[in-house]
C-alpha cells in the first residue's frame, strides 16, 4: 500500500520571481479514499534544471529551496490530517534568475524521524509516501516599477499566466543493474492528474508495486526473459550447428546445394521472432514504460480507451532516453469489442484492472483473445472489495494462476492457459 502527496491546486506555468502563488496539498490513498491519519511534515524544495539534465533528480540539479512564506518550521511544510487539504503561499527565492526553469518537489521530511546521533526521535511511516513533483515552471522578472505597493501587485499579475494543467509528476529511479545500460540517475517519469479526474488518467498501488518489481534485476520476469535467452540462443546454436554440417556433407559429394535444394550459399538466416507485450488498461503507461526500460527486446504496446491515451503518449514521450529502440507504443483498446482475430502475444501486463466487476466478463475475453499456453500473463492485484474475486473464480477456468510476488496488500500473480485438452 502507497501514499501519495497530491498538489490539488496546480502551480503556474509560469511566475514571478518573489510573487507568491498558493499551493494545496494533501497526501491520500490510490483512489483518495482515504487521508494519511498521522502528521508530519514534508519538505519543500525546487530542482532548478540546466539543459543537460535528464529528467529525475540526479547529482547534477542544482537544488534550490523554496521561500515558503510567513511559515516558522523554516522550509518544512506541516500536514495535518485533521484539516486534510493544507495550503500555503509560496514565492521563488530571488537568488533563481528569470533563465531557470524549475519545479516544485514535496516529500517526506525525514528530519523529524533521526537526531543527530541518529537515534529515532518519532517512528516513521508505516508505508511509503510517493513525492509529488510540479510542473516545469517558468521564472519570469519582477516589474521594474516598484513606486506602488498596489500597482506592483496589479502590475505583477499581468505577468502570471493563468493556464494550468491538472497534472502533477512522479519519479521511479531505476534500480542499480538497469544505470549502466541508461546512465547513472536516470530516473522512469510519469505525469498523472492532479485532481481525481479519470481514473484511467492515475497511479494506482498495483501499478507503482508492479513497476518496481519488475524492473528488479531478481524479479519474474527478469528470470524468465534470461531463460528465454538461454533458450533461444541454444536453439539458434543447434541451427547454426546443423548448417554447418550441411554445407560440410555437400562440400564432400562436390553438391553446392543444400538438403532443401537450394544453394548452400543462398539459405537466408532465420529471422527473430518480433516479442509481443501488451498490456491493457493501461491509465498512464507506467507498468508499460518500466516494462520497455528494462527489456528493450520486447516490443511494448499500452493500450486504453480514448481518455487515457493523450496523456500516456506525453509519458512516453517523456521517457524517450529510456527507450532508445523505440520499442513501445499506444493504443486503443475496447475490452467490450467482438469477433476479434488478432495473434496472441508473448506478454500480457494488467495492473489493478478487477475492480470492476462489470467489467470482469470482457476483461477476461479480451486477455483469451490475446493468450495461447505460451502466453505469460502478469497480473498486479490489490484487495479492493470481494467482488473482485469473481475475476479469478472465472479465470481459473481457462488458466494456472501462480503468486510470484507479494507486499503487503499487493499481489503479483502470473496466469498461463491451460491445454485446450484440460
Amino acid at each position: 500500500m502507497y501514499y501519495y502527496i497530491r498538489l490539488l491546486k496546480n502551480t503556474p506555468l509560469e511566475a514571478v520571481i518573489q510573487e507568491p502563488f498558493k499551493m494545496v496539498f494533501t497526501i491520500t490513498t490510490d483512489l483518495t479514499e482515504k487521508f494519511y491519519e498521522s502528521p508530519c511534515k514534508l519538505r519543500c524544495q525546487t530542482v532548478v534544471r540546466t539543459p543537460s539534465t535528464a529528467p529525475g533528480a540526479t547529482a547534477d540539479d542544482t537544488i534550490m529551496t523554496v521561500m515558503p512564506q510567513g511559515l516558522s518550521q523554516g522550509y518544512s511544510l506541516d500536514y495535518d490530517p485533521k484539516i486534510g487539504y493544507c495550503s500555503v503561499d509560496l514565492r521563488m527565492a530571488p537568488c533563481m534568475t528569470i533563465y531557470d526553469e524549475c519545479q516544485i518537489v514535496l516529500s517526506l521530511d525525514p528530519a523529524p524521524y533521526t537526531s543527530n546521533n541518529g537515534k529515532t526521535l518519532v517512528a516513521p511511516p508505516e508505508y511509503e509516501i510517493l513525492p509529488a513533483w510540479s510542473l516545469p515552471i517558468h521564472l519570469k522578472p519582477a516589474p521594474l516599477n516598484f513606486s506602488k505597493k498596489t500597482k506592483h501587485r496589479k502590475v505583477n499579475k499581468k505577468y502570471l499566466i493563468d493556464t494550468r494543467q491538472d497534472l502533477v509528476e512522479r519519479y521511479f529511479k531505476l534500480p542499480p543493474h538497469l544505470t549502466g545500460v541508461h546512465g547513472p540517475g536516470r530516473s522512469l517519469l510519469v505525469r498523472e492528474d492532479a485532481n481525481e479526474g479519470f481514473m484511467a488518467r492515475h497511479i494506482w498501488d498495483s501499478g507503482v508495486f508492479m513497476t518496481k518489481y519488475l524492473m528488479l534485476a531478481d524479479s519474474w520476469l527478469s528470470k524468465y526473459m534470461k531463460e528465454k535467452k538461454q533458450e533461444q540462443d541454444k536453439k539458434a546454436s543447434l541451427e547454426a550447428s546443423m548448417a554447418d554440417m550441411s554445407v560440410s556433407e555437400s562440400t564432400e559429394t562436390g553438391s553446392t546445394e543444400s538438403s532443401t535444394g537450394a544453394p548452400a550459399s543462398s539459405i537466408p538466416a532465420r529471422q527473430p521472432t518480433k516479442r509481443v507485450c501488451l498490456e491493457l488498461g493501461a491509465g498512464t503507461g507506467l507498468v508499460g514504460i518500466a516494462v520497455a526500460a528494462a527489456f528493450p527486446e520486447l516490443s511494448v504496446l499500452s493500450t486504453d480507451l480514448d481518455e487515457a491515451l493523450a496523456l500516456m503518449q506525453q509519458n512516453v514521450d517523456a521517457n524517450k532516453a529510456l527507450l532508445p529502440k523505440n520499442n513501445m507504443q499506444v493504443g486503443f483498446l475496447d475490452w467490450a469489442e467482438k469477433d476479434r482475430q488478432v495473434e496472441p502475444v508473448e506478454i500480457l501486463l494488467l495492473a489493478d484492472v478487477v475492480y470492476n466487476d462489470l467489467s470482469h466478463e470482457f476483461l477476461l475475453q479480451t486477455v483469451l483473445d490475446y493468450s495461447d499456453e505460451q502466453t505469460k500473463v502478469l497480473l498486479g492485484y490489490k484487495f479492493r472489495h470481494e467482488a473482485e474475486q469473481q475475476f479469478f473464480e472465472r479465470a481459473k477456468a481457462h488458466f494456472e494462476i501462480e503468486l510470484v510476488h507479494e507486499q503487503d496488500t499487493m499481489q503479483l500473480f502470473v496466469l498461463t492457459r491451460k491445454p485446450a485438452s484440460a
